[in-house]
């Protein structure tokens, strides 16, 4: 049995920026992640940093909230950051008046807007509709959510919190009104793990309310979907928004090599109900090609869902919740060492952790103050790096390994075929596959994906995974077949709504490789399925 201060369960964004935050005030902490960091709906949005503009008219607390945040974030964390600011633009069919309320909103909300010239919009983003009336330039940004959270995790670990993926509570033993001991199974080998915390913080997002029953407990939220859909390509160089009431179909956010558009609000009833489908696909690109045309006739390579927290439960539609945040402090309801949070956004993360860790530093008596919003999340020693290696594969590695680039750079230059590039698509090179396949993190192929962009690109693994699983199986006692599945069924799930043009000629390909040539379907995928899906 393990004794600590503090027990955070969850770890996406609002799970590790608790847990930097409280490390960073000296408590003793333990998070736990049933999967991995960020696999939940922290790494199934669409990448946007608000500037707050789109919640300025109706939602004006998440509005302000966001842009006080997006200022610190390209402070604190602006490795994970593409400062591409963004522009918000009315069609002919819109509501021309809703951009005069947009404007003076901005303003009362603190939010950065200018109003721009349509001339100097299509200057701007020469891949826009030449239907466009009006435009506003935004600090909207773009962020990568895997790296922000992996930031944070290493950012807490550094301050001496232990953060553990693959460990899923099981159970809470509750002894007069206080969870005395957390039960948790170590999904890596079975073992259960037995946590004696003073607090137990529920930051698990859509499975909050399945936390809170292992308390007899329950939480008022909302579950809503919201789908959005990969295009191969950069469209725009900054973030369009589509200047009308908040509505499905009208974000382009350009990610690396992509561009992501979205997204969906439709409620749901369960966290697992996270998959795209064919129609939301089909509506998502007609909505954002009336702002860029060329989005109908680009190539589609994923399709993919999140789930959002929302609080409250008694509206239907998702799009009339505030997406601002709520913390609960089940004392209230007789557990009196027990914290929920729900709702939010990626960009408030940090502020929803201040907010979290202040009330449990209240309840266990520490003195030390937030230093989040000063304290840069992560350094690293540039100089001594581009100094080994070239400047452009230098900035990659820089950006995606974080505070491990110097040993990344190191397992890159000193194997035999440590530069060799596995994945052409995003450009990963075997040396930063090796180095992560000995991390503790690391159990699935999926894991070394979100860590290297391996697999992200436009053939979503098919050309690279073989290359990938050659690496990880070098350094790990798992079944190869196994890996290799599990990684093949995740990547086809995202693909079969974008079954259509470029990516269906892609697929019949890879299908032959997979298959024809490796002769894989010769392998039962049935218990890996049922796997994914619990």
């Amino acid at each position: 049995m393990q004794r600590t201060e503090v027990l955070i369960i969850g770890g996406g964004i609002t799970g590790a920026g608790i847990a930097r935050d409280l490390a960073c005030r000296g408590a003793e902490l333990v998070l736990v992640e049933a999967s991995d960091f960020s696999n939940g709906a922290t790494g199934r949005c669409h990448g946007m940093l608000h500037s707050g503009a789109r919640y300025a008219v109706n939602d004006p607390i998440s509005a302000t909230e966001c842009a006080a945040e997006n200022t610190i974030l390209k402070r604190i964390a602006n490795f994970c950051i593409e400062d591409t600011g963004g522009i918000f633009v009315s069609l002919k069919n819109d509501d021309l008046d809703y951009a005069d309320r947009f404007l003076s909103s901005c303003k009362k909300t603190g939010v950065a807007a200018k109003e721009i010239t349509v001339e100097e919009a299509l200057k701007k983003e020469p891949m826009l509709s030449k239907e466009i009336v009006r435009a506003f330039e935004v600090p909207d940004a773009s962020v990568d959510p895997f790296l922000l959270t992996l930031g944070n995790i290493e950012s807490a670990r550094e301050a001496n919190a232990i953060a553990l993926n693959y460990h899923s509570v099981r159970e809470f033993e509750i002894n007069e009104g206080v969870i005395d001991k957390v039960i948790v199974e170590n999904l890596r080998n079975g073992s259960v793990e037995i946590f004696k915390p003073e607090i137990v913080v529920n930051a698990s997002g859509a499975w909050a309310n399945k936390i809170a029953s292992l308390a007899n407990l329950s939480i008022e939220m909302t579950l809503d979907k919201g789908s959005m859909v990969v295009i191969n390509g950069r469209l725009t160089n900054g973030l369009i928004n589509r200047l009308r009431k908040p509505s499905s179909g009208d974000i382009i956010v350009p990610s690396y090599s992509s561009s992501i558009i979205g997204t969906t609000s439709i409620r749901v009833d369960s966290p697992n109900e996270n998959k795209a489908t064919e129609e939301e696909v089909d509506f998502l690109i007609r909505e954002t090609a009336m702002m860029i045309p060329d989005i109908a006739i680009s190539r589609a390579v994923r399709a993919y869902a999140g789930i959002r927290p929302l609080c409250g439960s008694d509206r239907s539609c998702g799009r009339e919740i505030s997406r601002t945040f709520q913390l609960i402090d089940h004392s209230e309801q007789g557990i009196e060492n027990f914290i929920s949070v729900i709702g939010g956004k990626l960009t408030t993360y940090r502020l929803m952790a201040e907010r979290v860790s202040d009330l449990v530093a209240s309840k266990l008596g520490l003195s030390g103050s937030c230093k989040t919003a000063i304290d840069p999340l992560l350094s690293v020693n540039r100089e001594d790096i581009h100094a080994r290696i070239a400047s452009s594969i230098a900035n990659r590695v820089v950006r995606k390994s974080l505070l491990f680039a110097n040993d990344v750079i190191q397992r890159c230059t000193e194997e035999l075929r440590g530069m060799e590039v596995v994945c052409s698509c995003e450009e990963v090179l075997r040396g930063e596959l090796s180095y992560w396949c000995n991390h503790q993190d690391v159990k699935e192929l999926s894991d070394l994906m979100r860590r290297t962009r391996v697999g992200m690109g436009y053939c979503q693994g098919g050309l690279c995974i073989f290359g990938l699983l050659s690496t990880m199986i070098d350094h790990s006692d798992r079944d190869p077949m196994e890996l290799l599945v599990r990684f093949i069924i995740e990547r086809e799930r995202g693909v079969e709504p974008v079954l259509f043009r470029g990516q269906l000629k892609e697929e019949f390909f890879k299908e032959h490789l997979i298959n024809g040539v490796y002769h894989l379907d010769a392998y039962s995928r049935g218990e890996y399925e049922k796997d994914l899906e619990r």
